[in-house]
């Protein structure tokens, strides 16, 4: 399956996230060891790592939240101060959504993806990575 089928799948799957009935989000392990967002509405954590673009092994927690994306951001700006900041506008994984506005911050390989379709709640992606296997 060639990446940007993967990432559609990926973003599909999010979506049933989204609307989907979990656990309580306090009650899912978040075993990337990067911050949870504290208002959470809805959490999944990945049950196996997965390989991404780069060939890195990453484990993936999702989450939504009815919060703004702007609060979010912020939040996520002040716990990761030393993070790098991308406007998703410029991911390559992220342009085929013209209508997605969020940033990525990075920390070397791990990173947090934070977006928001019109619409939708905004999402929260937390990426603990390793080196290529």
């Amino acid at each position: 399956m060639d990446g940007t089928r993967r990432w559609l799948l990926g973003i599909a799957a999010t979506s049933a996230l989204c609307g989907a009935a979990n656990a309580a989000p306090g009650a899912i392990p978040n075993w990337t060891g990067l911050p949870a967002y504290p208002n959470l509405s809805r959490a999944a954590m990945d049950e196996v790592y997965r390989t991404e673009a780069l060939g890195r092994w990453c484990a993936r927690f999702t989450a939504s939240t009815t919060d703004s994306l702007r609060s979010v951001e912020d939040w996520y700006r002040k716990t990761l101060s030393r993070a790098s900041e991308t406007d998703l506008a410029h991911d390559e994984r992220f342009k085929i959504y013209p209508t997605l506005t969020g940033i990525k911050l990075a920390l070397g390989i791990d990173y947090v993806a934070l977006y928001r379709i019109p619409n939708q709640p905004t999402i929260i992606e937390l990426h603990r990575c390793s080196w290529n296997r």
